[in-house]
C-alpha cells in the first residue's frame, strides 16, 4: 500500500503544500496518490458547498465514467463528509444500510466504497472517497486515505489567514468553479483534437505548463477566448504546440 512510489507522492504533495501552489492541480494529485495507493477502480474528492451539498470537485478517469452521478456523491461519501467519520460500504453485494448506493455501484463494477472524511477544526469539508473493484478487507489499510484526506484538508485551508474556519468556505468555491472551467475547457480540447476527455486533459495540463500557467489559469483563458472569439480558437497561441 505504501510503496516507494506512494511514499515519494506523500512527499511530493507535502512539499507542494510550503509553496505558492494551485489548490485543484493538488487534489488531482492527491486523487491520483489515493487511486494508485490502492489500486482503485476510482477516486473521488467531493466539497461540500455554501449549501451543505456535496459536488464532486476532482475525479480520477475510471471515477469520471460512473454513470450514475449518486456514485459520487452520495451514500457513505456524503455521510463521511457530513459526519466528518470513515464511512464504508464493505461489499456492495451486502450492504444493508446505503441499498440503492451499494446496488448502482454493484452494477458499474465497484466491489467496495470507503470514504475518508476532508475536515479541519473538527469542520466537515468533504470527503475522499476510494472505489475498489473488490470488497474492502483489512488489507487495505486506513493509513494512506486519512493521510490523504488530511493533506486536502490543508490544501484548502493553508494560508495567511488565522481565521481557519472561514478561509475553506472561500477556497470551496473557487475549487468547485475551477472545476466547471476546467471541464469545460477539457471539452473544447477534446472536440477541438478530436479526442477523448482524459487524454484532452494530459493536453490542457501539457499546454498550460509550456505557457508557464497552472491548470485552471489556462482553462479560465481558453474558455474566455472561445467565449468572446470562438473563431479564433483553432488558430490561436494557446492550442498551439510547436
Amino acid at each position: 500500500m505504501t510503496t516507494p512510489v506512494v511514499r515519494l507522492a506523500l512527499a511530493d504533495i507535502t512539499a507542494t503544500l510550503c509553496t505558492r501552489f494551485d489548490v485543484t492541480t493538488l487534489l488531482e494529485k492527491i486523487a491520483s496518490t489515493a487511486h494508485d495507493a490502492y489500486g482503485a477502480r476510482g477516486v473521488v474528492i467531493g466539497l461540500l458547498d455554501d449549501g451543505g451539498a456535496l459536488r464532486a470537485a476532482v475525479t480520477t478517469p475510471v471515477a469520471r465514467a460512473a454513470v450514475d452521478e449518486s456514485l459520487l456523491i452520495d451514500g457513505p461519501i456524503l455521510e463521511s463528509a457530513r459526519e466528518t467519520a470513515v464511512a464504508t460500504v464493505a461489499d456492495t453485494t451486502a450492504d444493508t444500510r446505503w441499498r440503492t448506493f451499494a446496488a448502482a455501484a454493484n452494477a458499474a463494477g465497484v466491489g467496495a466504497v470507503r470514504a475518508f472524511p476532508i475536515a479541519s477544526l473538527g469542520v466537515g469539508l468533504g470527503s475522499l472517497a476510494v472505489h475498489a473493484a473488490e470488497p474492502w478487507d483489512t488489507d487495505r489499510p486506513d493509513d494512506v486515505g486519512s493521510t490523504l484526506a488530511d493533506l486536502a484538508a490543508l490544501a484548502l485551508t493553508i494560508g495567511r489567514d488565522d481565521d481557519r474556519r472561514r478561509r475553506p468556505a472561500a477556497a470551496i468555491r473557487d475549487v468547485l468553479a475551477a472545476a466547471v472551467r476546467l471541464a469545460e475547457a477539457t471539452g473544447i480540447l477534446a472536440e477541438l483534437f478530436g479526442e477523448d476527455v482524459d487524454v484532452a486533459r494530459v493536453r490542457l495540463r501539457r499546454l498550460a505548463r509550456a505557457r508557464g500557467m497552472s491548470d485552471t489559469v489556462y482553462a479560465g483563458a481558453l474558455v474566455e477566448l472561445v467565449d468572446r472569439t470562438p473563431e479564433r480558437l483553432a488558430s490561436s497561441a494557446l492550442v498551439d504546440e510547436s
